[in-house]
Order: C-alpha cells, then sequence, then structure tokens
C-alpha cells in the first residue's frame, strides 16, 4: 500500500504515521521539512525561514530518492501542489505503481498557531515538547538540551505558512477526491488514528 497524509502544518501528520507505519508495515518517507532540516544548505534555509515553498524540482529529488524502490511506504506532505501531484503520479506510474489513499487531517488556523507556536525543540537531541499539552521541566529537555523556539514555528511564520498550505495545498482535495480520507485532525491522537484505521480498512 502507498499512502499519502497531508493537513496544514502542525495538524499532526508526523505522530499518526508513526502509528500508521508500524500498523500497515509501510517505510516512512521524511516530510519535505524533515529533509530540508537534515540537508542544512543555505539555498533551503532562504525558503524554510520565512515559510516559503521550497521550488519542486528540489524537493522532487530529494523525496523520489528517498522513495527508491520501495514498494509499500507512507508520505508525510508531499505532494503540496498540483504540480507536486503530477510529477508524483508520473513518478509511480513509471514504476507501475500508484498512490492508493490520501488522508488529510483537517484541522482549522487557529487551532494550528496554537499548537505550534508552543513548541520548543531540544538543541541537543532534537526531542519535541509542547508548553500546553507536553511542557518540559524548567524549561529543559530530559537530556539537560536548552530548548528552542524553531524559526518557523514563531507566529508571523506559521500564518504565512497556513497561507501557502490554503493557495496551493487546498486543490489537492480535488485532484485526489477518487481516494481522499478526511478526518478531523482535532480530535485526540487515539481518535485519529482509530479513524483513519477504519477507513483504510473498510
Amino acid at each position: 500500500m502507498i499512502l499519502l497524509i497531508f493537513g496544514p502544518p502542525g495538524s499532526g501528520k508526523g505522530t499518526q504515521i508513526t502509528e500508521l507505519a508500524e500498523k500497515f508495515e509501510l517505510t516512512p518517507i521524511p516530510s519535505p521539512g524533515d529533509l530540508f532540516r537534515k540537508i542544512n544548505d543555505d539555498e533551503i534555509k532562504k525558503y524554510t525561514s520565512t515559510g516559503k515553498l521550497v521550488p519542486d524540482e528540489l524537493v522532487a529529488k530529494l523525496i523520489f530518492g528517498e522513495i527508491g524502490d520501495k514498494d509499500n511506504f507512507i508520505l508525510d506532505g508531499y505532494p503540496r501542489n498540483l504540480n507536486q501531484a503530477e510529477t508524483l503520479e508520473n513518478f509511480l506510474k513509471e514504476k507501475n505503481k500508484r498512490l492508493d489513499y490520501v488522508v488529510y487531517l483537517k484541522v482549522s488556523e487557529e487551532e494550528i498557531v496554537a499548537r505550534i507556536s508552543n513548541r520548543r525543540v531540544c538543541s541537543k537531541c532534537g526531542r519535541n515538547y509542547n508548553l500546553i499539552t507536553n511542557p518540559p521541566i524548567d524549561n529543559k529537555c530530559g537530556c539537560g538540551g536548552e530548548l528552542t523556539l524553531r524559526e518557523d514555528d514563531k507566529e508571523d511564520v506559521i500564518r504565512t505558512r497556513l497561507t501557502v498550505f490554503n493557495e496551493q495545498t487546498q486543490p489537492l482535495l480535488e485532484f485526489y477526491k477518487d481516494r481522499l480520507i478526511t478526518v478531523d485532525g482535532e480530535q485526540n491522537i487515539q481518535n485519529v488514528f482509530e479513524n483513519i484505521c477504519k477507513e483504510l480498512e473498510k
């Protein structure tokens, strides 16, 4: 099975992907954002630090390199626009594969801003905390590292990212309507997971 999960930044894609990958024995393909941060490239940083999208050609090259010849995998937030979707369709078609299901996590803008702006990341081990739902002790990670607010987690950047998402990603709902599963992403994590599984197992 080839599965895509998408939704606005902070909609909980990463958490669901971990659970779904284990249940359905799928290989998680890192999100473009995770790949960008891992690469630490100055050209990429000039886009991500302002909330703008990295050019499609560069994103495709990174994602397709991760997919390789895998048969069962789950995509995290890629594709994000129609051009990327068509590029992915062509890439999979050449390998006699097809994207089976697209899961859309629907979450309101204000909920997203609240979630992301309260996120903190350990500068030492990379662990994520949330000041509201998963607060650290004395503003430090369990490993002793200092917690920081990522540049792309600041409110003005979040709202820019959401504007970009709405303009470029929402049309994917129409593009993938024949295999689309829409789930309320504002439920608790377990309910979201169970709703997705119920739809996939129909």
